[in-house]
């Protein structure tokens, strides 16, 4: 790969790298209102049986239970799918980052490798000069006649 693609590469790389933090975060986010709304409807069931329960409340109470019942557990039941599908999302979304952030550092490397090798072939033609004028130095003193 030339070395001049390189660095649209990186700048490439470090978006995708980008990119792929602000989906883990957004992913994070919605996880944690997921896990918010299954603590909600949990505590909605809990609340509602409580009612229930009360030895004070009268036979309306327990049969709106009853008729409720059903709805609060679907309504739970939807918020754990949905919380168990974050889920997924945000282990997705670490996959993609992991990969991302390799894809970046291997381009780093790859441009450090580069870097080391023009710096190698740099010192290489500068010796190679010293070395052809050390070679005429001495050889003039050498023809001079003393």
């Amino acid at each position: 790969m030339p070395s001049s693609a390189l660095p649209s590469l990186r700048r490439l790389r470090k978006q995708e790298l980008e990119e792929a933090q602000t989906m883990l975060a957004a992913a994070q986010a919605r996880a944690m209102i997921a896990a918010d709304a299954v603590k909600t409807a949990e505590q909605n069931l809990l609340n509602e049986r409580e009612a229930a329960m009360d030895f004070s409340a009268d036979d309306h109470v327990v049969e709106a239970y009853s008729r409720w019942l059903p709805v609060g557990r679907a309504a739970l039941e939807r918020a754990r799918g949905l919380e168990q599908d974050v889920a997924m999302e945000v282990e997705a979304s670490r996959t993609r980052l992991t990969l991302a952030r390799a894809a970046f550092e291997a381009v780093e490397k790859l441009m450090d490798i580069r870097r080391q090798e023009e710096e190698a072939v740099s010192r290489r033609k500068e010796q190679n000069a010293l070395d052809d004028i050390a070679g005429r130095v001495r050889s003039a003193s050498e023809a001079e006649p003393e």
